[in-house]
């Protein structure tokens, strides 16, 4: 009897214990998750205060705004955090809820004039703009 008990409580203890190894990695990945999506935010809020006013008026059509060459580094930097973010997120890095809280901001950045017309004019697979279009 006794024999049993033991057996009862070191099951016990092994549940237990697999239990709150579960939890403990999965809210480590969450917090993960969340930390990777705010570096990469704040990093693409940092580049767009780089960015002057008028980069986010929607005036003029894609093809003729002038942009020094600092802000068409900004403006490409910001594309490439975006994609980097994107890709992240494809792959499970952070949860979909996560996206969910700046993907209207980011859709809205990326449809400016500024941003249409330097992802326009960026060549190679990566650049392509369908791959901007499903960032839902």
């Amino acid at each position: 009897m006794l024999d049993h008990i033991l057996r009862f409580m070191t099951l016990g203890t092994i549940i237990v214990g697999m239990t709150a190894i579960y939890v403990a990695l999965h809210t480590n990945n969450r917090r993960l998750g969340a930390d990777i999506f705010l570096r990469y935010s704040d990093r693409v809020s940092d580049l767009r205060r780089r960015l002057p006013v008028a980069a986010f008026l929607e005036r003029g059509a894609a093809g003729d705004i002038e942009i020094t060459p600092e802000e068409r580094r900004a403006v490409h930097e910001i594309i490439h955090a975006i994609f980097e973010l994107y890709e992240l997120k494809v792959h499970g890095f952070f949860p979909p809820a996560i996206w969910k809280i700046r993907e209207p901001d980011i859709e809205r950045l990326l449809s400016l004039p500024v941003f249409q017309q330097e992802l326009a004019g960026l060549e190679g697979p990566i650049y392509e703009a369908s791959a901007f279009d499903s960032l839902a």
